[in-house]
C-alpha cells in the first residue's frame, strides 16, 4: 500500500491514509499539526506552537511543541523534515486544552490562558521571558485573566505565580483587583528570578511585592 501511494509513513508503524480525492499524485498531508496529533496520546499543542496559533506570538517556531503525560519514548522527533518536541507534564499540569480546527485538521490545542501558563512554567519552549512579556501584552484584550490566575494557581508553582504577577505589573496590564489578590495570595515567602539564571545571570533589581529578582535586561 505504501508503494502504491495509498499510505504515507509518518513514524515507524504509523501511516497516513491518502484519500482518493487527492488525485493520481497522492500527496500526503503536509500540515505539521495534523502530523503532530498522531505522535502521542494524550496530547495537546502548547508553548510557542499554541502562542502562534492564538496570535499571541508573531513568529512561527521551527519546532512544534506537543504537551503529553507519556514518559516513554523519544522526546525529540523529526518527521517529514519538521522537528517535534514532546514536553512531558505531570497529571496536575495536563489540562486546559480544547479541540480546534488548525489549518483544516481537528487537533487539541491549549487555550490561550493555558498557553501563557505553560510558557511561564517552561520559558525556553516559548521564546523565553522577553517573548512571554510580548505575549502578555498582545493578549491583554483576548485573555480571560480570571481563568489565567486559576490556571496559574493549579500549577502548584510559586515561582510561576510570581513571574506572572510581576510581568502584569511591569507591563501595566489592567486586571481585576480580586484576580491580582488571588495571585498575591500564591506568592509565599521564597524569592525567585524572573529569567533562567543559566542564561540571564543572578544580577538585577528586586521587587518586594512579588519577591522577584528581575535579572532580564530591560532592553530585552
Amino acid at each position: 500500500l505504501k508503494e502504491r501511494r495509498w499510505l504515507a509513513p509518518i513514524t515507524p508503524g504509523t501511516y497516513e491514509l491518502i484519500p482518493a480525492e487527492r488525485g493520481e499524485h497522492a500527496f500526503p498531508d503536509t500540515n505539521p499539526l495534523f502530523i503532530g496529533s498522531t505522535l502521542v496520546e494524550p496530547y495537546y499543542f502548547s508553548f510557542a506552537t499554541a502562542a502562534f496559533f492564538h496570535g499571541l506570538s508573531t513568529q512561527a517556531s521551527a519546532t512544534v511543541y506537543v504537551a503529553t503525560t507519556v514518559r516513554k519514548g523519544r522526546r525529540l522527533l523529526t518527521v517529514r523534515g519538521k522537528r517535534y518536541r514532546l514536553v512531558v507534564q505531570p497529571d496536575h499540569k495536563f489540562f486546559g486544552a480544547k479541540e480546534v480546527d488548525a489549518y483544516g485538521s481537528q487537533v487539541m490545542m491549549a487555550r490561550p490562558e493555558k498557553t501563557m501558563v505553560d510558557a511561564l512554567d517552561r520559558p525556553k519552549y516559548a521564546g523565553d521571558v522577553p517573548e512571554i512579556a510580548a505575549m502578555l501584552q498582545r493578549g491583554q484584550g483576548q485573555l480571560d485573566w480570571s481563568r489565567l490566575a486559576e490556571y496559574a494557581l493549579r500549577f502548584r508553582s510559586q515561582a510561576l505565580v510570581q513571574r506572572l504577577g510581576y510581568l502584569v505589573d511591569l507591563l501595566d496590564v489592567r486586571i481585576e483587583l480580586d484576580v491580582r489578590g488571588q495571585l498575591l495570595d500564591g506568592v509565599g515567602k521564597s524569592t525567585t528570578y524572573l529569567g533562567r539564571t543559566s542564561r540571564w545571570g543572578t544580577g538585577g533589581d528586586y521587587d518586594a511585592t512579588w519577591r522577584v529578582v528581575d535579572n532580564v535586561p530591560r532592553r530585552e
